[in-house]
């Protein structure tokens, strides 16, 4: 092996050994719904998941709540915080700077009904721990008022392809009552980031390479090469997408005890929902881009924000 695949061996690894939590403290919360599923002439994946239900018969949405809430700090503080952090307590044997970062996390969140950023730390968990995709830029870190959103899209993550290439994966989270306003909404959000025209993922570029959540100097310094336009390296980039898409659904099922009429009317349901996403990305010409989508129905998305936003202690 030449000493150039060696070192790009290693980037990636260290580029994977930023992948952050455990799927086991999250997963079983969301039951999936068979196996993930390449839609048709496209490049697209759909994996759909249901709120497992617990002993009482109920959807799971205050424990999934709470995982979510306790992914704040790893979502909005730099790595580079969360680093000093442990250094002062080694030194000092004191939390209290894992406090204050765990504060200013919850406090970024919008202080208003209706915010999408519940879906936001999902969508941060299922990168992270499902996909396995660490990410380069910490957007919430960035905001300066509490009650404005992060323009933009919800999340940038990377993964050194075996091939060299560096493959950029943009998030967008939506949660609605309607699953057609959520499909429609999610990819025409996300649309201008993949398309051809680079001009609103541009800005995303120059916010990642100017605030690269990436602690060690040699991965950042290979990872800026990326980024940086005089740079042969800069052709080697790939525009990927991650969604998730969440969305009301009634009579909402126990996934470990369908009866038949309920498991047929699911899979109509899901063949419904896989059909409509297909139609989306056709009309938003993202048919040939590599996107990831975690379809996951809830009882009812409101009660799941206002759950969210209690855990995270937002009025």
């Amino acid at each position: 092996m030449s000493d150039i695949e060696v070192a790009k061996d290693s980037f990636a690894e260290m580029l994977d050994s930023l992948v952050r939590g455990d799927p086991n403290e999250f997963l079983h919360l969301l039951s999936a719904y068979d196996v993930p599923l390449r839609l048709q002439d496209s490049m697209a994946t759909v994996r759909t998941h249901f709120v497992s239900v617990d002993a009482n018969g109920q959807p799971a949405i205050d424990l999934l709540a709470t995982a979510m809430a306790r992914a704040a700090m790893d979502f909005c503080i730099p790595r580079s915080r969360i680093e000093q952090a442990l250094k002062h307590l080694q030194e000092t044997g004191s939390t209290s700077q894992f406090s204050r970062l765990e504060q200013q996390a919850r406090e970024l969140f919008v202080d208003g009904d209706g915010t999408g950023e519940g879906g936001e730390l999902l969508l941060f968990l299922l990168m992270e721990q499902v996909l396995q995709l660490p990410q380069l830029l910490a957007k919430m870190s960035l905001k300066t008022n509490n009650n404005v959103h992060v323009h933009g899209s919800d999340g940038v993550h990377a993964k050194l392809g075996e091939d060299g290439v560096l493959d950029l994966y943009w998030g967008e989270s939506k949660l609605y009552k309607s699953s057609s306003d959520a499909f429609t909404d999610c990819f025409d959000s996300i649309g201008p980031f993949l398309g051809a025209d680079g001009d609103t993922r541009r800005r995303d570029l120059l916010l990642v390479r100017e605030n690269l959540n990436v602690q060690q100097d040699e991965l950042a310094a290979h990872l800026l090469q990326y980024f940086d336009e005089t740079n042969s390296k800069a052709l080697q980039v790939r525009w990927n997408g991650v969604c998730l898409i969440g969305f009301d659904y009634a009579a909402y099922p126990d996934m470990t005890k369908l009866a038949d009429a309920q498991e047929i009317e699911i899979a109509k349901a899901v063949k419904r929902w896989q059909t409509s996403i297909r139609a989306r990305l056709e009309k938003n010409v993202l048919l040939e881009v590599n996107i990831d989508v975690f379809c996951v129905p809830f009882p009812d998305v409101d009660a799941m924000r206002k759950a969210v936003r209690k855990k995270l202690g937002v009025a």
